[in-house]
């Protein structure tokens, strides 16, 4: 009889917790990135997948991963679409990220939640470059992995609070699964901290790696070249060469969709797009060699490039 409470009651949190992931999927959709580069959100949604995890263990985390994604994703309808596969990736790597670390003695939610962030970005990146067929697109690692532990603190640190008023109220049922891990602060101890020394070693860590790989990548280019052109490609073909020089609107039709990419006082954006989450509108302007808009669900990438886009600024193929 207990034991079939218990299973009652562990069952209706981590329903809970999938609806409240999944509404947090949702409202992310409305806000403005956290910063003006492909693919970055704010990761409130993986606040319900590291609250299920550190309560009930990673089984229960990945299934609370697992329905919010697939219900998310077909509310916006990109089920088994680019999109759905790029982000099914990068969540699937976050939580297997997670589910190590919160075995580990040391780090408590935030620093598991920084890790599953950075994971997040390193599965979404490789699988957008498969996606797109443009390999150009990991030249974002750098950048992804220092934005990573930022974004990643935030929802760890809400999960921190949560965990620490359950254990203070002493909700039954807190921790019960067989599976709970350890990340559950410990009333009256270090581990009752937010943020740890080991969370923060580890967003330094990141950022580290992150300073070293920009590092290699500006000593291996050649001089830096002016900004003269944006390359535009669908599924890794060439389409558009465009004149950062020359104003204009070029409209660009694509399977299942049409977006406008705009030229203006020397940089480029997308102008309006009817994909779904229009990441590529929220990115905005770019206008330095290297910088890109990706649109995973229309498989489009705008780079731009250096004066006749070669060199080291060249999109990789």
């Amino acid at each position: 009889m207990t034991q079939g409470r218990f299973r009652t009651r562990q069952l209706t949190r981590l329903g809970l917790l999938t609806a409240v992931g999944l509404a947090l999927a949702l409202l992310e959709r409305q806000l403005p990135p956290p910063a003006p580069v492909p693919g970055v959100r704010w990761g409130l949604a993986n606040a319900a997948t590291l609250a299920a995890l550190a309560l009930d263990g990673p089984a229960a985390g990945f299934l609370v991963w697992l329905a919010r994604f697939l219900l998310a994703q077909l509310f916006a309808g990109t089920l088994l679409g680019p999109a759905f596969f790029v982000g099914g990736a990068g969540g699937f790597l976050a939580w297997a990220a997670m589910a190590a670390l919160a075995r580990t003695r040391g780090f408590g939610p935030a620093g598991v939640s920084a890790a599953g962030a950075v994971a997040h970005h390193v599965g979404q990146l490789a699988a957008a470059a498969a996606v797109t067929a443009a390999p150009g697109v990991l030249l974002l690692l750098p950048l992804l992995l220092l934005l990573g532990p930022p974004v990643g603190l935030l929802p760890g640190c809400l999960v921190a609070l949560l965990l620490r008023r359950l254990e203070a109220a002493g909700a039954p049922g807190a921790g019960e699964g067989a599976g709970a891990s350890r990340v559950r602060p410990a009333t009256g101890s270090a581990r009752n901290r937010v943020i740890r020394p080991a969370d923060l070693a580890l967003a330094g860590g990141v950022a580290l790696l992150a300073a070293a790989l920009a590092l290699g990548r500006a000593w291996r280019a050649s001089a830096p070249a002016a900004a003269a052109q944006a390359v535009v490609t669908v599924a890794g073909e060439p389409l558009l060469t465009l004149d950062l020089g020359r104003n204009g609107l070029y409209p660009i039709e694509v399977a299942g969709g049409h977006m406008v990419v705009e030229v203006a006082g020397g940089a480029v954006r997308v102008r309006e797009a009817d994909c779904p989450d229009k990441v590529c509108v929220l990115t905005g302007w770019i206008s330095a060699p290297g910088d890109m808009i990706v649109c995973v669900p229309y498989r489009v990438v705008v780079r731009v490039a250096g004066e006749n886009g070669g060199g080291p600024d060249a999109i990789l193929r």
